[in-house]
């Protein structure tokens, strides 16, 4: 990336994450009022106790209006504190619903992805990278509009009741902001190296969760183990750095502020003592000496909190590049969606693949044509690239080279996700009911649509034999069901979409002759007038497809009429 393109995305993410806010907005600017009256109101109530440490000092009592200006302005103080956090954490969750809706819109296939996200990055964006988008807009959007409106009010009671004290305020005020600015460039770097370490830290994690049984057979939990604790210690170590460099800052502003306080409480107690006394400035007495050093560390107080955005802005930022990759984009007009049930021609032109670890293409320079409502098998050895092939023409993955297309009579569109049906070898049961497990391939089908799909899949007499026939619950991982059965289930789902173009990869795999000869069967039924293409081993289910491809090393080695039986 060059550096304008670096300049370019950097301002696009500034712009995103300031439109983030939007949803919350309203929330946060009622805490910014909130915390702008909070000031007011503290300021009342150290002026109460300003009076009552005087009439203490001169050996009176206590004044009933310093008593009712002390728990006037502190009960005041504490109701606008309260109404302050209660906005922010309205504002802040509103803020992070808005990103995880739309993040759910993008990661789901809703017709417009056209390439799986990554798990890892998805499962942490949406987890995590929403919050810090969220914690950093309740945080800095109230402070950024309070914090001038609370520092000038400060400013300005300190200039009355003893300008030199607000002088030395305003000038010390002039070095914090070019320590904020030293604090976010810290903290960019260090957030940048935070979040890649969090992504790849969920990554390993999920890669092992999801591999488990295979590492367990290879013997190789030891190497995971190891990798994993790599994994968890860069994350460690970079959160580490994020805080250290958070410190180091934050000590420079406490010296900054220390500094200014100590010169403030020295010209006050050395003019109360009457050994400094500037001309223009008005009498020192001990009320208006214990104000302004009240207040003065009020003033900075907005500083610090502008400060600690910094570093949660700089985080936030470096989470918008994850988000904003996961939400869908909208279809370019070129691009048609073919409805429900359309006949779709399947195009593959001069396609090749390259993952990018890999020394050579997967796949490579495939040409081919899949007329509508053919059957289409897929054979060869294992490593040949058959389920990568499917993944490019369900639109699963995006080749590296040349186009996939899929052509209906009213138009043309690349893959997307969840425009056709997928099968695979193993069958994802929910918890619930066999109906709920059907009904994922059209959450509003009717139940008349449901018992259609049942009888196209050859799940009827299965159905019949359960106690509660569809409204029989499933346990976890589809408890109650054979391997046939369940894909029988995955069956139905394919059919209830009604998608016109079904890719299904190894469908028969670990079944018996008996069952896999049912199961192909059930979905000759099922897919009639459909476009399918399948990836096999299996010799049963090549017999029975209307045209057979051979893949071997990426590429189409022969294409022949498939015999059928």
């Amino acid at each position: 990336m060059t550096t304008d393109q670096a300049g370019t995305a950097t301002v696009e993410a500034r712009e995103w994450l300031a439109a983030a806010a939007t949803p919350g907005r309203r929330w946060l600017l009622s805490a910014a009022g909130c915390q702008a009256l909070e000031t007011a109101f503290t300021i009342v109530q150290w002026a109460g106790l300003a009076l009552i440490a005087g009439d203490v000092l001169a050996g009176d009592r206590p004044s009933r209006l310093g008593l009712a200006v002390l728990f006037g302005g502190g009960l005041l103080a504490a109701g606008a504190a309260w109404s302050s956090a209660r906005f922010q954490a309205v504002g802040r969750q509103r803020i992070a619903h808005a990103i995880r809706r739309r993040l759910v819109a993008g990661l789901l296939p809703a017709g417009q992805r056209h390439t799986e996200p990554d798990p890892a990055t998805a499962a942490l964006a949406t987890v995590e990278f929403a919050d810090d988008i969220a914690d950093f807009h309740a945080q800095s959007l109230p402070q950024r509009r309070s914090a001038p409106v609370s520092m000038a009010l400060i400013l300005a009671i300190t200039a009355i009741v003893q300008w030199p004290a607000a002088v030395i305020l305003l000038l010390a005020s002039l070095l914090i902001p070019l320590n904020m600015r030293l604090a976010g460039l810290f903290a960019k770097e260090g957030a940048d190296a935070q979040a890649a370490a969090g992504t790849r830290l969920a990554a390993v994690v999920l890669d092992s969760f999801r591999g488990l049984p295979t590492l367990r057979n290879l013997g190789a939990l030891g190497r995971r183990h190891s990798e994993l604790a790599r994994a968890a210690g860069d994350l460690n170590a970079t959160t580490i750095a994020v805080i250290r460099r958070a410190s180091l800052s934050g000590a420079v502003m406490d010296v900054v502020i220390t500094f200014s306080i100590a010169a403030n409480a020295t010209y006050i107690g050395l003019s109360l003592l009457g050994y400094v006394r500037i001309g223009a400035a008005p009498g020192m007495t001990l009320f208006r000496g214990l104000l302004a050093l009240l207040i003065c560390p009020m003033y900075f107080q907005p500083m610090r909190a502008m400060a600690a955005a910094f570093h949660s802005r700089e985080r936030a930022l470096s989470a918008v590049p994850a988000i904003t990759g996961l939400l869908v984009e909208p279809s370019s007009s070129a691009e048609r969606v073919p409805p429900s049930g359309e006949r779709v021609t399947v195009v593959l032109d001069n396609v090749s693949l390259r993952f990018p670890a890999a020394d050579e293409p997967t796949l490579q320079g495939l040409n081919l044509t899949v007329h509508a409502g053919s059957w289409t098998a897929v054979a060869g050895p294992s490593g040949a690239g058959k389920t990568t092939l499917l993944s490019l023409i369900a639109g699963v993955r995006a080749p590296s080279h040349g186009t996939v297309r899929w052509l209906t009579p009213t138009g043309a569109s690349a893959p997307w996700l969840g425009g056709c049906a997928w099968i695979g070898q193993q069958t994802v049961l929910l918890p619930g009911s066999i109906g709920d497990n059907i009904r994922i391939g059209r959450p509003d089908a009717s139940r008349v649509d449901i018992e259609q799909a049942v009888a196209a899949a050859g799940l009827a007499e299965v159905v019949a034999r359960l106690p509660r026939g569809l409204d029989t619950p499933l346990g976890e991982g589809g408890w109650g069901l054979s391997t046939g059965e369940a894909r029988r289930i995955a069956i139905a789902r394919a059919f209830l979409s009604d998608a016109g173009l079904w890719v299904l990869d190894e469908p028969t795999a670990h079944l018996d002759a008996d069952t896999e000869s049912q199961i192909i069967v059930a979905l000759r039924n099922a897919t009639q007038g459909r476009t399918v293409i399948v990836a096999t081993h299996s010799a049963a289910l090549t017999r029975s497809a209307d045209l057979l491809f051979g893949l071997t090393d990426g590429t189409v080695h022969s294409v022949r009429e498939a015999t059928r039986v």
